[in-house]
């Protein structure tokens, strides 16, 4: 059976068994290694030149609808080189990669129904590479660390090093996923789809109607997904340790049953088209379409168009041909049976060759040196032509022209920060048809090459008891810092001892008292550690002199024992005491010669046996 898409690479082709449609990973990929790249007809346009890239990354940033924000994508160069683009109206995104290094960190930033969300996902080459709660939930996952967050700093401390260990990990932490989390997968047709490489159909089925029914979020560590219709728990656990965590069967949603086969259907032929129409069903999210020339067509031995929406035109036909057609209803619980057969015979001559209309549907988002432009197939055409220049008001003349484009297009090589207007011509046999409206999309700023953040200035330190704390203000740029110390004079990162991701105020303890201490401070970040802070010191407090001079003179004066009850030095001082002998040398509070069974050093007092109800 032949199929056939209706839309471009966006709209990707839905077969007709939910699950092989899901398991159908590579088919973006393979769309988008299919664009050309092109040489480039010079216009009077300015602002750089560019042409169409065959090295993308791209896929669709959704969380149940379309996130509202921006891509961002890290290689594994040293240091990193970061793309950024901005997310299209249907959640898809493409990322020139040419001339970076794989694999890739990405993360999306953006909003849905009021709320804001931070995902990550991965490419290990160019191809699919969806954001989704799924996609972070793995990427997580693969890191294999046990800090307490949300671990949105995967991407901002991004490195070769951590790349490659995700890469090495991401296939065992995908299984544990899809292991773990099956019952909730299988309720729509997900178990065996890789939610990072798979196609993913922004029209609540499949994997997008996951995310209209349950919530998962990672926060301190742990992985939680909430039924949002009734605030269930489904599942709770540490991301670093999926496969132990908690799964309630008894929290699923309900599970979606298959649409009802459409009703309704017509089709009318018309000079090599037929003109066919068919009543909604209310559970469907898409339709299928099936025809064939010879009476009896099915599911089975029809050639499928997908997706289709009721009125649709299938143009291109033999004259004096009839054409036998039944329409199915999808949702994430499958396709239902087909509708009633219809038939329509076209006109008896081929139409006269006509130019193809403008193609519709355009819309263009810009990103790092590069637009992302797309649009809808035109049914007669066999190719496209773009044409944009960085003036208001292009036109196929004034415009630099890319020939035989297929949507999407990244097309890379541009000024940073400019404004790029583009058209669009289909052509066909009969020549070129007329330019599509004008959009527009303006290149975000360049990003910097990442570098290493500076030396901390105005660090200061201040000793305490067997303590030091050291401060300083914040580095742009910093992610965390160290702090090395001495008791001499001259410390560097070399010779110093070394505490590592540290915050300001930082308080050193374990420290010798009456001691100085000599400390540098260095910044840190995902391309290294940079240059250490001038040199700062402080010295411990001295060790506490306990002696009986604070409460009274040594020897006591004349009289002061009559505070004491007891009769005998002894009693104290232990045996072989006196009054003779009691003097600054044997009586110091108990830091020598006094009983510990009498003198208290933690709160600097006497037994009552001793001195009674008075003090000293």
């Amino acid at each position: 059976m032949r199929e056939i898409t209706t839309k471009n690479c966006n709209s990707l082709t839905l077969k007709e068994d939910v699950m092989k449609r899901l398991a159908n990973t590579t088919f973006a990929a393979v769309m988008l290694f299919s664009i050309m790249t092109l040489a480039l007809v010079l216009g009077g346009c300015g602002g750089g030149s560019g042409g169409v890239s065959s090295e993308v990354v791209s896929g669709t940033a959704a969380v149940g609808k379309p996130l509202s924000g921006q891509v961002s994508l890290k290689d594994s160069s040293t240091p990193a080189l970061q793309k950024t683009t901005v997310i299209g109206s249907d959640g898809s995104y493409a990322i020139d990669v040419t001339g970076m290094k794989a694999p890739y960190v990405l993360q999306a930033t953006g909003s849905a129904d009021g709320a804001e969300y931070k995902l990550l996902s991965f490419a290990e080459g160019t191809g699919t590479a969806n954001i989704n709660p799924l996609s972070h939930t793995i990427v997580a996952s693969a890191v294999g660390d046990d800090d307490d967050d949300d671990k949105s700093h995967i991407f901002e401390q991004s490195h070769p090093e951590k790349n490659h260990k995700i890469k090495t990990n991401l296939t065992r932490s995908l299984a544990i996923v899809l292991a773990k989390l099956k019952p909730l997968l299988k309720q729509y047709s997900s178990e065996r789809t890789n939610p990072i490489t798979a196609h993913y159909i922004t029209k609540h089925i499949d994997l997008d109607d996951i995310f209209d029914n349950v919530k998962i979020t990672i926060a301190n560590g742990i992985l939680s997904i909430i039924n949002t219709k009734t605030s269930a728990v489904i599942f709770t656990g540490k991301v670093s340790d999926i496969a132990n965590g908690i799964f309630d069967n008894g929290a699923l949603p309900p599970a979606v049953s298959a649409p009802a086969a459409p009703a309704g259907l017509t089709a009318v032929g018309g000079t090599g088209l037929v003109k066919l129409s068919w009543s909604p069903v209310s559970t469907a999210t898409s339709y299928n379409l099936y025809y064939a020339t010879s009476s009896g067509v099915t599911t089975t031995n029809g050639t499928k168009i997908t997706p289709v929406s009721s009125p649709y035109t299938q143009a291109g036909l033999a004259a004096n041909t009839s054409y036998y057609y039944v329409v199915t209803a999808v949702n994430s619980a499958g396709e239902s049976s087909a509708s009633a057969p219809v038939s329509a015979v076209t006109a008896a001559t081929n139409p006269v060759p006509t130019l193809p209309p403008a193609p519709t549907g355009m819309s263009a988002t810009g990103g790092t040196n590069q637009v992302t432009l797309s649009w809808g197939a035109v049914n007669t055409a066999t190719s496209y032509n773009v044409y944009y220049a960085t003036t208001n008001g292009v036109t196929t003349a004034s415009g630099t022209k890319l020939n035989a484009t297929t949507s999407p297009a990244v097309l890379t090589g541009l000024a940073e920060g400019t404004t790029y207007y583009y058209v669009v011509t289909a052509v066909n046999n009969a020549g070129e048809g007329a330019p599509s409206v004008q959009v527009a999309a303006t290149t975000l700023s360049q990003v910097p090459t990442p570098t290493v953040p500076a030396a901390p200035v105005g660090v200061a330190a201040v000793g305490g008891a067997n303590q030091a704390t050291i401060t300083w203000p914040a580095v742009s740029g910093a992610s965390s810092y160290n702090v090395y110390r001495s008791t001499a004079a001259g410390v560097t990162t070399t010779s110093g001892t070394k505490v590592a991701a540290v915050t300001s105020p930082y308080i050193m303890t374990g420290l010798t008292a009456g001691t100085t201490y000599y400390f540098i401070v260095t910044a840190v970040n995902s391309v290294g550690e940079g240059a250490a802070s001038a040199q700062t010191s402080a010295a411990t407090n001295a060790a506490p002199v306990q002696a009986c001079g604070s409460c009274h003179a040594i020897p006591p004066a004349v009289g002061a024992h009559a505070r004491h009850t007891f009769t005998s030095c002894a009693t104290c001082h232990g045996t072989g005491y006196s009054s003779a002998t009691v003097n600054a040398a044997t009586h110091m509070n108990g830091v020598k010669d006094v009983t510990n069974s009498i003198w208290n050093a933690s709160t600097q007092s006497c037994a009552a046996s001793c001195h009674g109800a008075r003090s000293w």
